[in-house]
């Protein structure tokens, strides 16, 4: 089929899940949403259990180690059946992968993203996701923010000690830094000013308690939790304590606008409850290989 045949009304409501993990593929089934999956055997535990609304010809096997023909199978399934969602999240993406296949699996998706335009509605940057969890008293922690290193440094003496420092570098990636003592906000200084680290700068108090990366892929406003995934000694949640997770995980989506992609969502459990510590989309190196084409069809 030639690239000019793309067919012009396409269904938002169809995905193309590209080596899904069980969890992100039941939640896109149970969601109502049209489902395709490119994978391979690899991606399943031998116990995994393909969810009763996919039909079985919407199973398409890839060698995701062949990028010619990962690329023709995916370009030929958005073609052939007008689909006009193509994801998948990081962590499945790359789960049992060498490099090499891994690249080459995020290079055919990044050349496939080009030929469409960039979404819109992508998740804001780590200061405005903390004034919308804030403002929204979603969440909501001691937070600052300064305009220059020596301004953060002075609200990080004030608050006090330990904190989070949140900055970006010049390419646009935020790095967050938990300081513990007047040595490490020294360290933190020079570093910033090093690696030229712009403002605006935030300025957090430290969140403590267990750990947990909620993974979540949004189409069309609607957003599925694909896991909540315990970090190092963290135990499982009862399943009460995870809902409360997801409904605070999809309270901020729906506040930002997020409209369509993936995102991970850093969760602390502590004594003061659950509360958000970061939230952001792949890192924006990746970020076309990690959403796409995601975005509703053109009428």
């Amino acid at each position: 089929m030639e690239e000019n045949s793309v067919i012009t009304e396409q269904a938002a409501e169809r995905v193309v899940l590209v080596r899904p993990g069980p969890g992100l593929l039941h939640a896109a089934v149970a969601a109502g949403l049209d489902v395709w999956v490119v994978s391979d055997i690899a991606a399943w535990p031998p116990d995994a259990r393909f969810p009763a609304g996919l039909p079985p010809q919407r199973l398409l096997r890839a060698d995701f180690e062949d990028a010619a023909a990962l690329r023709a199978l995916l370009a030929d399934t958005v073609l052939r059946h007008g689909i006009g969602h193509v994801l998948h999240l990081a962590s499945d993406l790359g789960r049992g992968l060498g490099t090499g296949a891994a690249a080459a699996a995020e290079e055919v998706l990044r050349d496939l993203a080009m030929t469409r335009p960039e979404p819109a509605g992508g998740l804001p940057d780590a200061v405005t996701v903390r004034r919308i969890l804030n403002q929204s008293r979603t969440s909501a922690v001691r937070a600052e923010e300064a305009t220059t290193v020596a301004g953060a440094r002075a609200l990080a003496e004030d608050f006090p000690l330990p904190v989070v420092i949140k900055s970006a570098d010049g390419s646009g990636r935020w790095w967050t830094v938990p300081v513990h003592d007047r040595p490490g906000l020294d360290r933190w200084a020079e570093q910033a000013v090093a690696a030229r680290h712009s403002a605006p700068y935030l300025v957090e108090e430290l969140l403590t308690g267990a750990k947990f990366h909620v993974e979540t892929l949004t189409v069309d406003g609607m957003h599925l939790v694909a896991g909540i995934t315990p970090e190092g000694d963290a135990a499982p949640l009862p399943e009460g304590e995870q809902a409360g997770i997801r409904a605070t995980v999809r309270a901020l989506l729906d506040l930002a606008g997020y409209e369509c992609g993936t995102t991970r969502t850093d969760v602390l459990v502590g004594a003061r409850g659950s509360r958000i510590a970061a939230a952001a989309e792949p890192d924006p190196a990746r970020r076309r290989g990690a959403a796409l084409p995601c975005r509703g069809h053109e009428r």
